[in-house]
């Protein structure tokens, strides 16, 4: 008895969120002439947080073109956004089905693999985003933390490092100081300091 009782309740104060999400988030369809365009207004729904709305159009644009990854990879982080962590995933590994030359989708699935503590299958995806795309600097960073919860801050370092290089390298400055801050952590200011750090 007791347990339905929670259940209703936790049923209702779902609902009760979901209906307040949308009376804040109402979607209003958008007049494209192309799937850039519809994909261009999604991702614009998504950067605000019109996650409903966005997955909407990803929807219209999956319909009208089923083999476009990055349709599924935009609607993976709406659903992630949303706390759909399942419906994301299936639709990164959806994009990567698609297209497996895009390293997108394996940063993205990579780091729900480390958001669920599965840090060999994060660093699978890492290792293949980075193979795709060499310059990577959040991939690097990204692995680097499942380094360290894996096997230990040692081997985490060495990818910081090269991310705080290549985010220094592409201008990134914030992420840069963030890495660097990371870094100094582990080894202190004066390995800093002195030059140890490249």
């Amino acid at each position: 008895m007791v347990a339905n009782i929670k259940a209703e309740f936790k049923a209702t104060n779902s609902q009760h969120k979901h209906h307040k999400y949308m009376s804040q988030h109402t979607y209003y369809p958008t007049q494209v002439t192309t799937i850039s365009d519809l994909l261009s207004s999604a991702n614009t729904k998504c950067n605000h947080r019109d996650y409903l709305g966005a997955i909407a159009e990803y929807n219209q644009a999956i319909q009208l073109e089923p083999d476009r990854a990055m349709a599924y990879c935009g609607r993976g982080v709406a659903y992630y956004r949303l706390g759909e962590t399942q419906n994301a995933h299936s639709d990164y590994t959806h994009a990567i089905e698609i297209d497996p030359n895009l390293a997108i989708p394996y940063y993205r699935r990579g780091f729900l693999h480390y958001l669920a503590k599965d840090y060999a299958s994060a660093i699978a995806d890492y290792n293949r985003a980075i193979d795709l795309k060499p310059n990577f600097a959040l991939a690097y960073s990204n692995r680097g933390y499942a380094y360290r919860d894996l096997y230990g801050e040692q081997e985490a370092v060495i990818d910081w490092r090269f991310a705080a290089k290549l985010f220094k390298e592409q201008g990134n400055l914030v992420k840069y100081e963030s890495m660097m801050s990371t870094i100094e952590q582990v080894y202190g200011d004066e390995s800093c300091a002195s030059g140890m750090l490249w």
